[in-house]
């Protein structure tokens, strides 16, 4: 095996190891999607039993959970992605610029919750959720997409 062959082989196997940790932290992003959407419907249920007036710090501290879990994807999950399927970065871009939307609608939902209008928190905070389940669901779509196939450039892997 001469330089170039060795440096391809240790190439795929890095990718190859890529595509395994990714398929294993395909499992911790979902449960992270499921308490996120565990956390939303609790929101949701005290904004009729206390008000939306009295929940904004536990509003708050969901806005901060879901803060922390977009920079993740964005700092360490989708980097990797991208070096697993470089064809894949207009996807990832438009999950980036849909966590700003997310972000930008979070912070209505927080307004009208400081408000302490109870009917348009209520609206706002369920068009925030379903376009948060739909952006959950593209990602981890891609996420399945990327880890199951064949490991960029490189064809089919005898491991995986």
């Amino acid at each position: 095996m001469d330089k170039a062959e060795g440096a391809m082989e240790s190439e795929r196997v890095v990718d190859v190891g890529i595509r395994l940790r990714m398929r294993g932290e395909e499992r911790r992003i979902t449960v992270q999607h499921e308490r996120l959407d565990g956390l939303c419907r609790e929101v949701y249920i005290q904004i009729e039993k206390h008000g939306p007036g009295r929940i904004v710090g536990d509003y708050l501290l969901f806005m901060a959970v879901l803060e922390a879990h977009m920079k993740i994807e964005e700092e360490i999950y989708f980097p990797a992605l991208h070096g697993l399927r470089a064809d894949a970065g207009s996807e990832l871009e438009d999950l980036i610029v849909e966590h700003l939307v997310l972000g930008e609608e979070a912070l209505e939902v927080r307004d009208l919750l400081k408000a302490n209008d109870r009917a348009g928190a209520r609206v706002m905070l369920d068009r925030f959720a379903r376009r948060l389940a739909r952006h959950e669901a593209a990602e981890e779509d891609l996420i399945a997409r990327i880890t199951e196939g064949p490991v960029s450039d490189f064809g089919h892997s005898s491991l995986c």
